[in-house]
């Protein structure tokens, strides 16, 4: 694990979370941590009939139709408000997926909390008063590149990569993957704040 991953990892007081690492990943200790743990889901329960679930819900993948698409969207969009509102809400956040090694060299990346710095979110980039670069890359190599996060976030959402937010200040740990987060708070009253911003988007925290 690098320093600076070290670091974010001992902000929290979690059991097991210092021995993260490529023999031990976060889900495990996810696990070990299950009273502290939850989902945000956009269903109230598991549905047992797959059948259905597949037929209806599972939509994005049965088939490519445009209105399947359209249909997956709409739940996407709820969990990528839901995100991105509780982010909103820490000042101290970081993000990693292997999606951002691509552009940027590193896997791991701090969000900034007062300045866009390197992280993109409006909906065009030419709009922009001037470009940022990150100086993250292998050996001094500097990557002219923004993170775009809220493509990040959908490729996540979508399954085609996976994604963990650490919201340090806010005790709270994200792992996105598919139409679902897994959680694991270390103070109830983080769980409690983003069961609030569920309800509005109508999605559940079970």
């Amino acid at each position: 694990m690098l320093k600076k991953e070290n670091a974010v990892i001992s902000k929290f007081n979690i059991k097991g979370i210092d021995q993260i690492g490529e023999d031990i990943p976060l889900m495990e200790i996810f696990e070990e941590n299950e009273e502290l743990t939850f989902g945000v889901d956009f269903l109230p329960k598991p549905m047992m009939n797959t059948y259905i679930y597949d037929s209806y819900f599972n939509i994005y993948y049965r088939n490519g139709s445009r209105n399947n698409v359209r249909e997956h969207k709409k739940y996407e969009m709820r969990f990528l408000k839901v995100i991105l509102t509780i982010m909103g809400y820490s000042h101290d956040l970081y993000i990693e997926s292997e999606e951002l090694r691509k552009g940027h060299g590193e896997s791991f990346a701090k969000i900034p909390a007062e300045e866009m710095g390197n992280v993109y979110l409006a909906k065009n980039r030419n709009s922009l008063a001037k470009a940022f670069s990150i100086n993250i890359g292998r050996k001094g190599k500097k990557l002219d590149q923004q993170m775009d996060l809220p493509a990040i976030l959908k490729k996540a959402l979508r399954d085609k990569t996976e994604v963990t937010i650490y919201l340090c200040d806010l005790k709270l740990i994200l792992f996105i993957t598919d139409l679902y987060v897994s959680c694991l708070a270390e103070e109830k009253q983080a769980k409690e704040f983003l069961e609030g911003i569920c309800n509005v988007e109508g999605l559940y925290v079970r």
